[in-house]
């Protein structure tokens, strides 16, 4: 971004970019370790919840899944799949 004739750049806009950017590397760099080590209960969990705030809640309900398959009473991952379904307009009941 190139400042000219005394303009102040956008804050929010750069924050916004700059978030977005993070939040990318950040899945990038969960996803890479789960493959290392896909059953790590604490990355899969961290990766769902970012993919939440990033409004995939497909991805993010079926990492809770894998959570949960590992860990049928995490609640963490109980929370987020209600949430990811809510959000899906899915019933809290349906199997998937």
């Amino acid at each position: 971004m190139t400042i000219q004739n005394g303009d102040t750049p956008d804050r929010s806009l750069y924050a916004s970019r700059q978030s977005t950017q993070d939040w990318f590397t950040q899945l990038q760099q969960l996803s890479d370790a789960l493959v290392l080590c896909p059953t790590d209960i604490a990355t899969r969990c961290e990766l769902a919840a970012l993919l939440e705030r990033l409004d995939q809640h497909e991805e993010a309900l079926m990492n809770w899944n894998r959570v949960l398959t590992s860990d049928p009473n995490n609640l963490m991952a109980r929370e987020g799949l209600a949430r990811c379904r809510q959000r899906m307009g899915r019933s809290l009941q349906s199997p998937i």
